[in-house]
């Protein structure tokens, strides 16, 4: 029995910590994120992997030149890619008034905490904008993809996940952290990208950037800004696929 009991004690924390995390799991990535047990935003969780290190936002929102890949109005050619399940995916970016493209994971904390967010984005504006998620990380294997997002929990992620197989698309957009929003017009040209809001912890939002823009788009507006910092903490595991990889682009 004695050599039971610290198993047991073991076991009873463990639960009790992963039930605390279903129930106030926000408060639980803040205190993860004190005692060191989880990267701070913008730190990577990925071993062997730097933090991706954002440029700031510019005075007038525009897209800071030392932004690497699409700029405002760049297009970024096909987008072919089939999604977790093997079916084949080409986005229409003409299908609908906007396209939204967000970088996901299927482990990295902060990908998982911007689901709900998502969620409720897509459902508010499902009659102007088409939503696709694409993850690029050589980490995770199509079978975690579906463990993940086919787990029927009822606030998983409901968009279209789509796998990109040695980061070419992520290359071709710049794209470097999940999760990162691409948005474009119905002719195909980049009108923001970067943040869907200002802090990882919904508790502690202040400014709503996607929400915002869209809008703003919507509205036949000039959005207020073309570009935000991401928040993320997994990079994207690597940026600069072969050349041989890249598809042409318009």
């Amino acid at each position: 029995m004695k050599y039971l009991t610290p198993l047991f004690v073991i076991a009873l924390v463990a639960f009790t910590g992963y039930a605390t995390y279903l129930f106030i799991p926000e408060q639980v990535e803040d205190c993860c994120e004190y005692v060191g047990l989880l990267a701070p935003e913008g730190v990577s969780e990925t071993p062997g992997v730097e933090h991706v290190d954002f440029e700031g936002p510019t005075a007038d929102g525009s897209i800071p030149a030392k932004t690497p890949g699409l700029k405002l109005n760049d297009q970024p050619g096909e987008v072919s890619l089939p999604d977790i399940d093997g079916k084949q995916h080409t986005i229409d970016f003409g299908a609908k008034r906007f396209t939204a493209i967000v970088w996901v994971s299927s482990f990295c904390p902060t990908s998982k905490i911007y689901e709900t967010r998502l969620n409720a984005l897509a459902d508010d504006f499902s009659d102007d904008v088409q939503w696709y998620g694409i993850n690029s990380s050589a980490m995770e294997s199509l079978d975690e993809l579906r463990a993940h997002y086919h787990d029927g929990d009822p606030d998983r992620l409901r968009l279209t996940v789509l796998k990109d197989d040695r980061n070419v698309i992520a290359d071709r957009f710049g794209a470097r952290v999940s999760a990162e929003v691409f948005v474009f017009d119905n002719q195909g040209r980049l009108q923001y990208r970067g943040g869907i809001d200002d802090a990882r912890n919904q508790n502690h939002v202040a400014v709503k950037y996607l929400r915002t823009v869209l809008k703003q788009l919507v509205a036949g507006e000039e959005p207020e800004w073309r570009y935000q910092p991401p928040k993320g903490c997994c990079p994207i595991d690597k940026l600069g696929a072969d050349e041989d990889e890249q598809p042409s682009t318009p």
